[in-house]
């Protein structure tokens, strides 16, 4: 009965399964689901932009959820999956002439085999071992876009990202791709929190609780960390190519191997092992860094430029901060706040 409202139960194996349970609770998501399209007429200009920013960032952070809140195989080479997807994505457009939204679903596809091909022989570690060989998939990312595959990725370059087009319904201002992005990160959303509650995430859980204890009760370790690997990948692939198409160019400066040490700390920020969150970790992330970015300027300005080394790292400085209070005084996250505030409410008026 944990989590149900007080009066609440469940009589069949169809509510016991069910994200949401009560009208309630299809009340309050159809309110959210008004708000999330409706913001979109109320925001202008950089807000809007910060929302598909974080829509993206959110996709690519449910796979790094996957990969380490589920599974705890720390990677540090998730941006440059999120890349990977990202070029797939503009090279299927620019060079083949595919619709982007036929070239989507190739780029997660292409980010989940790098994903397999690296590891295979990367989950076979564990723990911070992992760090070393999923860095290097980093620069092997680097390597392939400026050198083996440079005649057409365009090296240094970069190269141009399409437009996505949907029967002639160009998706050309921030307006109409805050609704693509939108759509698509509820939808992938789901399908991870619906994931984790599968078969597939249980055993997921069961090897990041106790390998050895998973591995005695039957469950393919090997197959189990490759199949995250290659699902954490797919999202990271999914949301490099939204975000390579929204900005319409890309390099491989967009993707710096500090953005993935920042995945997996927001992801400690937002709370390991809830999809929930990495919605937190996602949304943290990005407005704290658009505080620091205001702030910033008018903190170099009363220091009259003497401080240029603090300015130009106060987004550094303020991420390992905040990271480091957060292990401190709340290891578990946002989202055990939020947990802690749902069952308070749900047990009202018996909340002692």
């Amino acid at each position: 009965m944990k989590g149900r409202p007080c009066g609440v139960f469940d009589v069949r194996y169809s509510q016991d399964r069910a994200i949401l349970r009560t009208k309630t609770h299809w009340a309050l998501f159809i309110l959210f689901l008004i708000f999330l399209f409706t913001i979109p007429i109320f925001l202008k200009g950089h807000l809007l932009s910060l929302g598909i920013i974080i829509g993206t960032t959110m996709i690519a952070m449910f796979g790094a959820q996957v990969m380490v809140g589920y599974t705890m195989q720390i990677t540090l080479g998730h941006a440059g999956f999120v890349g990977f997807g990202a070029y797939v994505s503009a090279l299927l457009t620019h060079h083949l002439g595919w619709n982007f939204f036929f070239a989507l679903p190739m780029a997660g596809l292409g980010a989940a085999l790098y994903g397999l091909i690296i590891g295979t022989s990367t989950v076979r570690c564990k723990g911070l071992y992992m760090v070393i060989p999923t860095i290097s998939a980093h620069f092997i990312f680097f390597y392939l876009v400026n050198e083996v595959f440079k005649k057409w990725t365009f090296g240094s370059e970069g190269i141009q990202c399409a437009t996505p087009v949907l029967f002639g319904f160009a998706f050309n201002t921030d307006f109409r791709y805050f609704y693509l992005v939108a759509i698509l990160t509820v939808i992938m959303g789901l399908a991870a929190k619906n994931l984790v509650r599968t078969k597939t995430g249980r055993a997921f859980v069961a090897i990041r609780d106790n390998d050895i204890a998973a591995e005695v009760m039957g469950i393919d370790i090997y197959r189990y960390k490759l199949l995250a690997f290659a699902i954490g990948n797919f999202y990271a692939g999914i949301g490099g190519a939204l975000w390579a198409h929204y900005v319409t160019y890309i390099n491989t400066e967009f993707f710096p191997i500090l953005d993935t040490v920042y995945y997996v700390a927001f992801l400690i920020v937002g709370g390991l092992g809830s999809i929930m969150g990495a919605v937190f970790a996602a949304i943290f992330w990005r407005v704290l860094g658009e505080g620091v970015n205001y702030v910033a300027p008018i903190l170099d300005n009363i220091m009259a430029g003497t401080g240029g080394n603090i300015v130009s790292s106060m987004g550094l400085i303020t991420f390992a901060v905040v990271t480091m209070l957060f292990l401190i005084f709340e290891p578990r996250g946002i989202a055990h706040r939020w947990e802690l505030f749902k069952q308070s409410y749900r047990l009202h008026p018996f909340n002692y």
